[in-house]
């Protein structure tokens, strides 16, 4: 199958390196020389533009790193008019669900599909192909994409209309940042028990007081490890969720008030990354 991507970054790399894998052809849009004699090598077409990329492709993929960055790609820089008609669009970058849902209307008038499927799980579960995914759009978008995202993704989620996918995406960011706030609380508290932090993360990992963050804690060895690892990529999830939910016109509730203090403390860090 033609399958063009953009966004080639730590996330996007596996997707292309399990695609290629799987006997697809590829074309990937790449900037960096150094990046594009690299996969050039490995047998991926590299486009000159956005244009010759969505051309004749079956599929386009989108994982960039930002939601306006979607925008942008998608509606002025011509991706979705220069797409076939009966293509797909597959975005992956977390954002608005407002987003996906204009870009489908462009879309829509060029017989083009578009679906939004977040995935959650970080670059190794990309390579393994186990990241889970949670997909937006029609019964029909769904089963048309299902055995490319099956290059990477399992298990794959179909979870509603256009804007699903993310909308689950964003409870489950909003849920990683609560969860890594109480994992720090419970390090702070474990101290003035005269406990190690990083022990406690570790032995807590295996008892009913373990969550994903705690495994990411434990795993860095410290909490100032796992801020400094790991920090800047949850500050951003939980600031998209924080706008997209004011949007959205959606009250966060106690999750906005165990997540400000994280956000806080991690400002910093976001900043230096």
């Amino acid at each position: 199958m033609r399958i063009g991507v953009i966004g080639v970054g730590e996330m996007g790399r596996p997707v292309v390196d399990r695609l290629l894998a799987a006997g697809h052809s590829v074309a990937v849009l790449v900037r960096r020389p150094a990046l594009r004699d690299e996969l050039a090598a490995l047998g991926m077409e590299i486009a000159p533009s956005v244009q010759a990329l969505a051309a004749g492709r079956a599929f386009v993929i989108l994982y960039v790193y930002t939601d306006d960055q979607v925008r942008e790609l998608a509606l002025a820089g011509g991706l979705v008019d220069a797409m076939d008609a009966g293509a797909t669009l597959i975005i992956h970058t977390t954002g608005s669900p407002k987003t996906a849902e204009a870009i489908a209307a462009r879309a829509n008038l060029r017989g083009v599909h578009v679906v939004d499927a977040a995935g959650s799980g970080g670059p190794a579960k990309v390579a393994a192909g186990n990241v889970t995914m949670m997909v937006g759009g029609t019964a029909e978008d769904f089963a048309r994409c299902r055995a490319v995202l099956g290059a990477y993704a399992n298990p794959v989620f179909h979870i509603g209309p256009l804007g699903s996918g993310q909308r689950m995406k964003l409870i489950n960011n909003i849920m990683l940042g609560a969860h890594a706030q109480l994992a720090l609380e419970a390090c702070r508290l474990g101290g003035e028990f005269g406990l190690d932090p990083g022990e406690l993360a570790r032995v807590l990992g295996y008892c009913s007081g373990d969550s994903a963050a705690m495994q990411m804690l434990a795993a860095s060895g410290s909490p100032e490890a796992f801020i400094q690892g790991v920090g800047r990529f949850i500050y951003k999830d939980v600031a998209v969720v924080t706008k997209v939910a004011a949007e959205l016109g959606a009250d966060l509730g106690l999750l906005r008030t165990v997540t400000d203090p994280l956000m806080t403390a991690l400002k910093d860090v976001d900043a230096d990354g």
